[in-house]
This record gives C-alpha cells, structure tokens and sequence, in this order.
C-alpha cells in the first residue's frame, strides 16, 4: 500500500503537478479528497489550500515544496537539475507560471467558463476575453525558451514542466485556446511531448458533475 498521500481535488492544476512528480518518479500514490476551509483541512495546510501531502508521519504543504521533497526523498529520475544554472531556471520559471500564467489562464479563463458554471453561476466573458491577451503574451515568452530547448530548465524534464503542463491542458481545451496555442510552435511541441508521458494519462482530472 502507497504510503503517500496528495490530499485535494484531481481537477486542481497543483494537486495535478504533485501527483506528476510522483509518477515521474515511479511512486505510488492515493490520492485524497479533503473538505476544502474545514478543521481538518488547516490540519494538513494551514491556509486551507491545496495541495497537502502526508509520506508517514510528515505532512508538508504547498505543490512546490511536495515536488521537491519527493524528487529528494525518493530514487528514480531526477525532477530537479544538477548544474546550478539550470536548477535556478527551474525555480525561475516555477515563480513565474504560479504568479503569472495561472491568474491569468486559470482564474481569469479556466475557472470562468468551467468552474462558475459548474456551481450554477455565470461566465464572466468580459474577464474572459480580457485575459487572452495576457495569455498570449505569456505563451510568447515561453515560446523563447521552448522554442530554443526541449524543457523550460535545459535538457531534461524538471518540476518547472510539472508545473506548466496541467495549466496549459485547460488552456488548449478552450476554443480559443486550442489555435493561440499551435501558433508557438515551440510550446506546443512542447505540450504534446508532455501529454505523451505516461504520467499524464496516469493523473487525468475527474470533473464533478455540472450544477
């Protein structure tokens, strides 16, 4: 039995990168829900957040710090770069996706058009249509590093592609998604080598009925 355990909703971009890391390093895992804002919750994240995760007796919260601890306390492929240079990178580029590109394609997209209505609310369009600029630009600044290497930190895959990659499989489901993407070339390249790793298939998100 799997002594690690992400506790959130599969459907979460960051629960989604943690149990990335755990496939990418050959872990089992289960994955548990958690009563969002509840007692029980602060119990595993103080701010009442997620993702959390328990291996034993230790709890730790936050998808970065849960990507890291698994990529040092397990064997198997290397989620974090060596050369200084390219771990910085990664850590680079783990900020700017989590203060950047999730507000602007998650909060500002993703959550509009497919959370709110599944809670019974209406899309804001206007917040929508405001975002796709910014989205835009964000891919054009990621599109001069996919367009130039294989992974956001150099060579190899890292946890800044943990990152990314389950933000942009809600960007490129949108209509308007799917065409700004294949426009950088280097990022949907990119996206494709991603979603081919078998530990994408292995994290799908579930979705929740609609309202």
């Amino acid at each position: 039995m799997a002594d690690v355990v992400i506790y959130g909703p599969s459907p979460s971009t960051y629960v989604r990168t943690a149990r990335l890391a755990c496939a990418e390093k050959g872990i089992a895992h289960v994955l548990e829900p958690v009563d969002l804002g509840s007692e029980a919750h602060a119990k595993l994240h103080p701010f009442r957040k997620i993702p959390a995760m328990r291996h034993g007796n230790f709890v730790l919260f936050e998808s970065g710090a849960i990507g890291r601890y698994i990529d040092r306390a397990f064997p198997g492929q290397a989620l974090q770069p060596k050369d200084v240079k390219d771990l910085a990178r990664m850590d680079q580029w783990m900020s700017a996706i989590s203060d950047y590109c999730y507000q602007a394609m998650i909060r500002e997209i993703v959550i509009q058009r497919m959370l709110v209505p599944m809670r019974g609310g209406k899309t804001d369009e206007a917040m929508v249509k405001a975002a796709w600029p910014k989205v835009e630009y964000q891919l054009s600044v990621l599109e001069q590093t996919l367009g130039q290497q294989a992974y956001l930190a150099g060579g190899a895959l890292s946890l800044a592609d943990l990152t990314l990659s389950p933000i942009l499989f809600y960007v490129k489901m949108q209509p308007e998604g799917g065409p700004l993407l294949a426009r950088h070339k280097g990022v949907s390249a990119w996206f494709d080598r991603m979603a081919a790793r078998p530990s994408f298939g292995a994290t799908m998100p579930e979705f929740p009925k609609a309202a």
